[in-house]
């Protein structure tokens, strides 16, 4: 039958290519679906096809990634997994999650599941219960009768591995992660912290709060990461930078890691520092703001009144600024890419794009790569943190609108245009069951980081070294990405030419006395 299904699929495909004149390169199908539902954070789409009960994940190509199998599909709003449903005995176990390459998450066994991170996700069991003593209720609309279920076991999933399973007493819901570490709350309302194992820290408090808890002591700081009972930002510290989500500091001035060595220098004495999880940091000084990198260096000065509280910045190669009470947006090199011409409380702030509602009644864009767009719109549906936007006209006709202003699909008589965040994926319905996948390349994509060599050589041959997770072009003390620091290297005597290797360079030459150090 699923032999049946590929030769149906096929002749229900027809691939015509498009070529944009303004930068971006595109190309569709038409797919004969029932249903398609795209994960705003991947180029994957759940599909259910025309003659099909089940649903698939599929390629916007139309090529399938799983088989058939699932009841129902749904994205997972923040990261590129699905949950899926599929038919259990009971009725009740029968969700589970899976990422866009069809690998498991979580088993569909469970009768609730959530993704907490990227790393963690867990899937809750269920027993019949009553009304009194009940955590979930079930409710047939049918008949309107109900039925009552109460925690039974939480099993915890560390990158798709089962890692341990909570009792309902030690679960109340809504865990939150720290890289590999973990913070359940207890139905006693205590915090308690586990490892990548489930294996519990020593801290456990109603009082302890997010990654570290801080204590300050003749004149000196200290910080313990909850998650493992240790004292960081210490050359006792054996955390690396890959395990937690905050593995840099800023102290008196200095910023310090994991180990309290100082990896870069501030290029200010900044009053506090505020990290985001792309490596990038802003930087307060004199109530001001500016931007700088993993290494410290200011891209954007410290002179705005505010800068966008997104947690990765210049995602889109821009970011919002508030500058003597106007808006207006700047690139990664500080330059004004869309004047600070309209007040920051008229303005609606979506990431790389901006809205202001104008005197007639339609819509002004801004945009972060190419200032106000030209056009006014009848209405606009833009969603946070995304590359592109869906604009109406007086028809209720969609068209999709790159940040660079350039025309992505044209206005089209359908009730929504659907898009990833990076605007590399879209769809719409055409009727009668009938889709239109579009797939775009833009020129101003950034490539992405390439895979590490077979014999863990670091160094590029240019002055740039590559980590051990992959990501190339890293000119610092530090990976931007993941904060490994850089390999050290063998040293040369620049007087006689002894080579002395990175674990064993003394302070001076013996052989010149040359200062190596």
């Amino acid at each position: 039958m699923r032999k049946l299904m590929g030769i149906l699929l096929a002749a229900m495909l027809l691939m015509t290519g498009i070529v944009s004149a303004a930068g971006a390169e595109s190309s569709y199908i038409d797919l004969q679906a029932r249903d398609l539902i795209i994960n705003r954070n991947s180029e994957v789409l759940a599909c259910r096809f025309e003659n099909s009960k089940y649903y698939c994940l599929i390629r916007p190509d139309g090529t399938k990634i799983t088989p058939e199998q699932y009841t129902s599909a749904y994205a997972v709003s923040d990261y590129p997994f699905f949950e899926v449903e599929a038919e259990s005995r009971d009725g009740i176990h029968d969700e589970g999650i899976i990422d866009e390459e069809g690998h498991v998450i979580v088993p569909v066994q469970y009768a609730d599941v959530m993704a907490v991170s990227d790393r963690w996700a867990y899937g809750v069991k269920l027993v019949p219960s009553n009304s009194d003593d009940k955590d979930y209720t079930f409710t047939n609309y049918s008949t309107n009768e109900k039925t009552f279920y109460r925690i039974d076991t939480v099993d915890f999933y560390y990158r798709g591995t089962l890692a341990g399973t909570l009792s309902r007493s030690d679960f109340e819901g809504y865990p939150s992660a720290y890289g590999d570490y973990l913070c359940v709350q207890t139905r006693e309302k205590q915090r308690k912290y586990y490892n990548s194992k489930m294996e519990p820290s020593s801290l456990e408090s109603k009082d302890v709060y997010g990654e570290y808890t801080s204590s300050y002591h003749n004149r000196k700081t200290t910080y313990v990461h909850n998650g493992s009972g240790q004292v960081a930002f210490d050359p006792a510290c054996t955390l690396t930078a890959d395990e937690v989500a905050e593995s840099i500091r800023y102290e008196k001035g200095k910023f310090i890691d994991l180990q309290g060595n100082e990896p870069f220098k501030a290029a200010q004495n900044y009053d506090y520092v505020s990290f985001k999880k792309n490596g990038y940091a802003i930087v307060n000084m004199n109530s001001k703001k500016g931007l700088i990198d993993s290494q410290g260096k200011e891209l954007i000065p410290v002179e705005y009144d505010d800068l966008s509280y997104v947690d990765n910045p210049l995602e889109f190669g821009v970011i919002s600024a508030e500058q003597g009470g106007k808006f207006g947006f700047l690139d990664a090199a500080g330059n004004v890419t869309c004047g600070f011409t309209y007040p920051k409380d008229i303005v609606r702030d979506y990431g790389p794009l901006a809205t202001v509602q104008n005197l007639d009644g339609t819509t002004i864009v801004l945009s972060g790569a190419v200032g106000e767009l030209p056009e006014h719109y009848t209405e606009v549906d833009m969603s946070y943190y995304s590359r592109a936007f869906v604009a109406k006209n007086a028809n209720g006709e969609c068209s999709l609108i790159d940040m660079t202003g350039e025309t992505l699909i044209p206005y089209v008589d359908a009730w929504g245009i659907y898009f990833n965040r990076a605007a590399t994926v879209a769809y719409y319905s055409m009727g009668s069951r009938e889709y239109r996948i579009y797939t775009f390349t833009h020129d101003d994509a950034a490539p992405a980081p390439a895979a590490p060599t077979e014999n863990n050589e670091t160094d590029a041959g240019d002055g740039t070294w590559t980590c051990s997770n992959g990501h190339t072009g890293n000119t610092g003390n530090f990976c931007p990405a993941c904060g490994e620091p850089k390999p050290a290297e063998d040293v040369t005597c620049p007087a006689c030419g002894t080579v002395y290797p990175a674990s064993e360079v003394p302070n001076f030459c013996p052989q010149d006395g040359t200062k190596l150090k």
